[in-house]
């Protein structure tokens, strides 16, 4: 089978929905008010007071409030900066990416290649911020701000 094909199979509206659900999760612990606009959760990474990442709530509607998350660079100095915005929603308690790294925005849904996106692109950004939000709780340090 080739890469494409089983590409193409691993895309699964229920485990994106599932994804999304344990990101809310994930999010109510790092942040757990999410409706105070300008609230910031900074994480330390062990021995490490200068690099970690931050999580800040940059909106705030009804039903949804939208994050920022900045995590430093610990690589190589050509590597960037990462920078995720997510969408809550408290209704629905799902979280999502919706834009990375200030100049791509996420369409909602990815029929077809266009724009120079993976029809798996969703799924990965998710799984990202999984990761990334699984390994700030497990080591990191947190502090809130209000």
């Amino acid at each position: 089978m080739s890469v494409f094909k089983a590409r193409k199979q691993q895309l699964d509206l229920t485990r994106l929905h599932v994804e999304c659900e344990r990101n809310f999760r994930r999010l109510q612990r790092v942040i757990p008010e999410s409706k105070t606009l300008g609230a910031t959760t900074r994480f330390y990474y062990e021995g490490q007071s200068s690099s970690g990442m931050i999580v800040e709530i940059i909106e705030v509607t009804k039903y949804t409030s939208t994050l920022l998350i900045t995590a430093d660079r610990s690589g190589p100095s050509w590597l960037s900066e990462i920078e995720i915005k997510v969408r809550i929603y408290r209704d629905a308690q799902m979280a999502e990416v919706i834009e990375w790294c200030s100049d791509r925005t996420i369409p909602w849904a990815l029929s077809e290649t266009t724009a120079m996106h993976e029809r798996d692109e969703k799924w990965q950004w998710n799984m990202f911020l999984s990761e990334l939000l699984c390994h700030g709780l497990r080591v990191g340090v947190t502090e809130l701000e209000m």
